[in-house]
């Protein structure tokens, strides 16, 4: 839970001093810190217990308004008529609410698609509270699948409120892009269980948002055939799930560091990738050993990762990594030289807990800017660089290894010895090297056998 954003008007309300209403005496930072970990629905009903708390829920920097919980305990007959009513509720709510807010959540019914209600919401809390972070859900009963969401029939221009930065659907049904017309303001976007006739349809509403940074994409196409683009490039941050079959992919962004893949039905060659930063071996692609739902992650280990600002791509992954399966592929470019690259490293490596079918390595060389006092991955030499790591990975393959590096060398040394992190299979490629480093690398090889711990790892050149 967030505490009330700085940015809200301070309150000029009085309320008299009750000598026997204790609750009346406490200041108003206190009593923002109790409702923080209520829900809003407890948020507002504290308004009984004392003429303080009347006003204080309204001035909270986020509300989440859900009438899920409710409809799953109504009768199918009664779904309209509850939602009508809750709905009513929902609305005098946002209405109440003063100040601005950072975060706001909608779980509503069908029947708000289609009157009007949900047009209205998103109005209110955009243009007047001047939301940050929108999410709506649509409620679909467990008696339904998916296919039949409910059409999202927007106003043009509904989502391009300038302080609207980040935005999440889930459940809805898409036929166009004119709710998403100047989304520039966009950095976010998150389409959770959606449907969508064709995969030309998607590509003309991500072609809206030219200033998106974040993609995460769990879709389901009624016509498997046609071409998905994404052509954006500021778009830093990729997870695809679930994609049915379609005939080709196509990926062009620049400034691309992390594509994550839960499931997509594209075949090899049919999946166009353009992005400098991300390295991808496609023998180890997804329509290989009939893995098609093994979940791939391709990370550029970057200065956008270690932006606290951006942080969404630990939050998706780390949540959503939860639940993988055994086995999975993880590919990384990474500067061992750089010690905040090491440490969102060791971060990703966390998130895999149930092992990897294949780990690969991409060391990238590039000039250390250390600021002064700050010192390398060589300065650490002693100290384990994975101390919580419970590590298991079937094959590791290690691209543009340089033997010579002291610190790579210590690094992958790390990772044959130490034990909590258990190595099957090293393969290290060289084949490609002029021959001063091939044999710098090979020499490395070498050394990396002696290890004391080589005998439990298989390490070979390729």
């Amino acid at each position: 839970m967030t505490a009330p954003s700085s940015s809200s008007p301070r309150r000029n309300h009085q309320y008299p001093i009750d000598d026997h209403d204790l609750i009346s005496k406490l200041p108003d930072e206190l009593l923002q810190m109790v409702l923080s970990n209520l829900s809003t629905e407890e948020a507002v009903r504290t308004s009984v217990l004392s003429s303080r708390w009347v006003d204080v829920w309204k001035w909270r920097s986020y509300l989440v308004l859900d009438m899920n919980m409710v409809l799953d305990s109504t009768p199918k007959e009664r779904l309209q008529q509850v939602s009508v009513q809750w709905a009513r509720l929902m609305t005098k709510v946002i209405n109440n609410h003063r100040g601005r807010l950072e975060r706001c959540t909608i779980q509503h019914y069908k029947s708000q698609c289609k009157d009007g209600t949900l047009q209205s919401w998103i109005d209110s809390v955009t243009g007047l509270k001047h939301t940050k972070d929108l999410t709506l859900i649509n409620y679909i009963p467990a008696i339904r699948h998916y296919k039949r969401a409910n059409l999202l029939s927007l106003h043009p221009y509904t989502f391009s409120h300038h302080s609207l930065s980040s935005l999440s659907l889930c459940g809805f049904s898409l036929i166009g892009p004119d709710a998403f017309c100047k989304c520039k303001n966009l950095k976010t976007l998150n389409l959770i269980n959606i449907v969508i006739s064709q995969a030309s349809v998607l590509s003309g509403v991500l072609a809206a948002f030219s200033s998106l940074e974040v993609i995460v994409l769990n879709v389901n196409f009624l016509n498997p055939r046609g071409v998905l683009k994404i052509e954006n490039n500021n778009l830093k941050f990729l997870q695809l799930s679930y994609l049915n079959e379609i005939d080709r992919m196509e990926v062009y962004a620049t400034c691309l560091d992390v594509l994550a893949i839960r499931c997509i039905k594209v075949k090899r060659d049919n999946f166009i990738l353009v992005a400098p930063n991300i390295e991808v071996n496609k023998n180890s692609w997804l329509d290989n050993h009939s893995r098609n739902d093994c979940p791939h992650l391709y990370c550029n280990v970057s200065s956008f990762l270690a932006q606290v600002e951006t942080n969404i791509w630990h939050k998706i992954l780390g949540s959503d990594f939860i639940d993988m399966r055994r086995y999975a592929y993880l590919s990384v470019s990474v500067d061992i030289t750089d010690p905040k690259e090491v440490e969102i490293l060791e971060e990703v490596l966390l998130m895999w807990t149930n092992g990897l079918l294949e780990l690969e390595i991409f060391f990238k060389h590039k000039k250390s800017h250390r600021e002064e006092g700050e010192c390398s991955t060589n300065d650490r030499t002693h100290a384990k660089l994975f101390p919580n790591a419970n590590l298991r990975v079937y094959n590791v393959r290690l691209y543009n290894f340089d033997g010579s590096n002291e610190e790579e060398f210590a690094f992958v040394s790390r990772l044959v010895m130490q034990k909590p992190v258990i190595v099957l299979n090293m393969m290290i490629e060289t084949s490609s090297f002029p021959p001063t480093k091939k044999f710098n690398a090979e020499a490395a090889v070498a050394k990396l056998m002696e290890l004391k711990y080589y005998k439990n790892v298989k390490i070979e050149c390729f």
